[in-house]
């Protein structure tokens, strides 16, 4: 019976081998690299300080003490663990973050010598292979390089598909993508695959889009306030853009892990609309009240706005004029109507319809 991922005592796993190596230093050495005692792994640069040796005599110490623990009779104690492993990494695509794979397996957070176990049985294990963290994906493992080779390249394709969208999307935008491209993907290791890659990241309404996005990944109190007017589809006062920020505890997911004190700063009404009114994607189109320039708003004032509806659309009637201004902004009709008045700019000629004076 196969026990409970969470249960299994890695460590203990370990130690059954590394007890039998003679040399006390190598013990000590190969107990520090995989944080079997504490969970706190020890680079080669620390533990060759330690013992007054270079970085790289320690990886030949523990590269010859990982030849002697790969023989039969050591090995074969690991076969059962070797078949979970395997089970678990085959569910998520044959890739899995490193992270993620130290924490679903031994049920706990770093530093834990379960954790520090279950890193020894993986650099213990065959095939698997660790790549190490890299501008393009996080520290990961495999089993299999023809399953990494295929994640890079799904990740790529999706990469190319988002930039042409340029905007992020639901799950189901990407696996009708993968349907189309006959990956034959499970939902579980498609989300270890964006898991696993920087690319690609999700925002906190559930879309995915490029980690470099500001809409999924916000770097301040600007890009927050363009998230949620983009999810809101509504022109919302400032007061309510920051009550939504805070409600929506949005940060910036590059690591991939909420901090706690981003999320704690709370968006204050005055510096959001300090900020919005600066900002080129936003427009005033009431009193305290902003939309998506994209939206089709105009900026300006109300008067800008009608002098902007003649120039267009040419003379019309006063409906017409408060038809279109009001298309635009959040605005009283009656204040359309009073910068009408305003001889300087409009004229009003014999059908009632209104121009711009020349």
């Amino acid at each position: 019976m196969t026990k409970n991922p969470s249960s299994l005592k890695y460590e203990q796993l370990a130690f059954q081998v590394v007890k039998n190596i003679a040399n006390q230093r190598t013990r000590e050495i190969i107990n520090l690299r995989f944080g079997l005692k504490d969970g706190e792994r020890q680079t080669l640069e620390a533990i060759g300080q330690k013992y007054g040796i270079t970085r790289e005599r320690v990886r030949q110490v523990e590269e010859a003490a990982f030849s002697d623990f790969r023989k039969p009779a050591l090995i074969n104690l690991f076969e059962p663990t070797f078949r979970l492993i395997n089970n678990f990494i085959e569910k998520e695509g044959g890739l899995v973050k490193e992270e993620r794979l130290l924490s679903s397996l031994t049920g706990n957070e770093y530093p834990h010598p379960s954790r520090g176990g279950l890193f020894f049985v993986l650099t213990l294990g065959r095939p698997y292979q660790r790549f190490v963290e890299s501008p393009h994906f996080y520290s990961l493992w495999t089993n299999s390089l023809e399953s990494f080779n295929k994640a890079d390249s799904l990740i790529i394709n999706l990469v190319k598909k988002l930039e042409e969208k340029r905007e992020p999307v639901l799950l189901n935008y990407i696996l009708t993508e993968l349907k189309e491209t006959g990956a034959g993907l499970s939902k579980r290791a498609l989300f270890s695959y964006l898991d696993a890659f920087k690319q690609i990241d999700q925002d906190n309404f559930g879309h995915f889009g490029l980690s470099k996005w500001p809409q999924v990944n916000p770097r301040g109190v600007k890009d927050k306030a363009y998230i949620i007017l983009k999810e809101q589809a509504r022109p919302l006062h400032f007061r309510e853009v920051a009550e939504l920020i805070n409600q929506s505890n949005l940060s910036s997911n590059t690591t991939r892990l909420r901090s706690t004190v981003a999320s704690a700063r709370q968006a204050r009404p005055q510096t959001v609309h300090n900020e919005l009114i600066k900002d080129g994607r936003f427009i005033l189109v009431g009193r305290g009240t902003y939309a998506l320039k994209e939206w089709g708003y105009q900026p300006g004032t109300v008067r800008q706005v009608v002098a902007q509806v003649l120039k267009k659309n040419g003379p019309l009637s006063k409906e017409g004029i408060l038809e279109k201004v009001l298309e635009t902004r959040l605005v009283k009709p009656n204040t359309v109507l009073i910068n009408l008045q305003n001889r300087q700019y409009f004229v009003k000629d014999g059908d009632g319809r209104y121009s711009l004076v020349k």
